[in-house]
This record gives C-alpha cells, structure tokens and sequence, in this order.
C-alpha cells in the first residue's frame, strides 16, 4: 500500500523501532496518527525557469503552467518536499509503506520530463538516512533536519558531512526549516522560529507564539501546526500556519505580521515570491485536497485547483 496523507501510525512495534534505530518521536511525525485531522500535507512550491509551478498533491506532482492549465508531471509519488537543481531539473522523493516497513527514492525530472532515480528505492523513512535534503544554499550544501538527533546536519553535494547545528537546547517539536542562498538558517520548534546565521552553530529565537488556531483547523496537530516557509522580496521569512489558516511573516528583527489568511476548508502550507510581486501559496483543506493560490502585488489574486 502506498503511503497516503490521512495514514498517520507505523505498524510497526515499538520493538522494530529500536532495532532500526528510530526514536518513536520521529516515527510518529513521520508516519502519523490515523486521522484527517492529522494529515501531513506537501510543503514545497518550485517555479523552474520556464516559469512552470510544481507542486504535490501526495499523489502526484504536478505543474501549473504559464497559461494556467495543470498537468500531471510525475506520476504515482507519495511527495512532500521538492528542489529545483542548478541543471534546472526538479527532485522529489517518494515513500511507500510495504507491509509493515517502510521503503523511499529520491527522483528527478528533467526539463524535458524524462524521471530518473538520483537514489533507488531503499529501506526506511527518508529522516532514517539523513544524507540527503531538499534545502540548500548556493554552493548546493544540503541542510538536513535531524528530528530525532535535535539537530541540522550540513552536507556537501557529495553528501559528506560537514558540520552539525546542536537543537538539543531548544524545546518543542522540530518543524521545517528553510535556507537563504548565503546559507543562513531558519527553522521552525515548537511555536517558535529560530535562526542559525552562516557558518554558525547556535540557534536564537527571532519570534516566539506563532501558533494560532481557528475553529475549522483545531483538529491539526501540534507536529503540524507550522509548515513550509520561505523568504519574501524583503527579507521577512514567511511562516505557513496550517493551523490557524495564515501566513505569518517575520521580519530580521522579529517583528511578526499577517500576510494573508485562508478561509473555508483551505488553510496554507507553503508558498514562494512571484517574479512579478506577490506570492504563490500552496493551501490544503481539511478533505485532503491541493490548490495554488496566486496573490499579484495589487492583492487581486487567482485559485488553480488540480482536477
């Protein structure tokens, strides 16, 4: 059975979980709770140069076009995280639960979309391996979250570990986190947002209580409560509360605004700048459905629904 977003619990035994290694904490944000209420929605936007939009609906990813149509880009991938490459291809992965383990690829499509593998199809949840990431800087460091070790592991292109960012002193469940192209880290704990500046190895907080709720979004999770991120034309880095239905951004010095709220069934989970002004968004509704929300710089905007 391929791993779906409203499955949120391992069969496996807490036994199998320590002879794998895995701290039951990072199992349950991995694989979850049995509930709509705690689904684990897709949290990355990529705009390749094309001026194509590829995004997950954690059955397949697809593209929104330049015209506004959307198509099926790859096909049958249980995707949350996506990275586009300097050669200008897009990388995913996909994980897929065979019987009570767990099995995941990395892949790749290129421009002309042909799918390759970058990593064949190995044993384990991707937050087992930590030698591969979807956030990096310019030089193409990886920058991988350790939820189980509290911490951020930086690895060259050639996946060599480089340096270790500690979190054990933060309290809070690791969310995401998002990197500048200079390398400078912001990582969402807790209710809070941290930063780690280039080449450093501590975190400080830049916004504490970012965490709201609205009545039709109570049912998430506090594991999920904050989701994708990215930076906008100024500076501030942008914060999807999937909870509370709005995108919280925080400028350098910690000063904490709305940018935009969701209504509805719909509630954000990631997003990144247009080239034009605005924001691309990436909202997920409490049936499990995917859509993009374009936001122009006047504020007049546009929703694309994938079909």
């Amino acid at each position: 059975m391929r791993g779906r977003p409203v499955r949120e619990r391992s069969r496996q035994t807490a036994a199998q979980r320590v002879r794998r290694g895995i701290r039951a904490a990072a199992v349950v944000l991995t694989l979850g709770l049995p509930s709509v209420a705690s689904a684990h929605p897709p949290v990355s936007l990529v705009l390749d140069g094309r001026g194509n939009l590829y995004f997950s609906d954690l059955r397949n990813v697809r593209v929104l076009r330049p015209d506004g149509s959307i198509e099926v880009a790859v096909s049958d991938v249980h995707t949350h995280e996506l990275w586009l490459g300097p050669d200008g291809a897009v990388y995913g992965e996909d994980v897929t639960n065979v019987g009570d383990d767990y099995r995941h690829r990395v892949w790749r499509i290129e421009p002309d979309g042909t799918v390759t593998d970058v990593i064949s199809w190995r044993d384990g949840y991707p937050d087992e391996h930590h030698d591969y990431g979807f956030q990096r800087d310019a030089r193409g460091n990886t920058f991988v979250l350790r939820r189980d070790a509290r911490s951020i592991e930086v690895r060259d292109p050639a996946r060599a570990l480089l340096r270790e960012i500690p979190l054990q002193d933060t309290v809070g469940f690791l969310h995401w986190l998002t990197v500048s192209p200079d390398g400078l880290v912001h990582v969402a704990i807790g209710p809070d947002l941290y930063r780690v500046e280039p080449g450093e190895a501590s975190a400080e907080v830049v916004a504490r209580d970012l965490v709201e709720r609205t009545p039709e979004f109570d049912f998430v999770h506090d594991r999920h409560a904050l989701m994708g991120m990215w930076t906008d034309a100024r500076g501030a880095i942008c914060v999807s509360v999937y909870s509370g239905q709005v995108v919280k951004c925080v400028s350098p010095r910690g000063e904490v605004t709305d940018l935009v709220r969701s209504s509805g069934k719909w509630s954000p989970v990631g997003g990144r700048i247009r080239p034009a002004g605005g924001h691309w968004l990436l909202e997920w509704s409490s049936d499990n459905e995917v859509r993009v929300r374009a936001i122009a710089a006047d504020g007049t905007e546009r929703f694309f629904e994938a079909s």
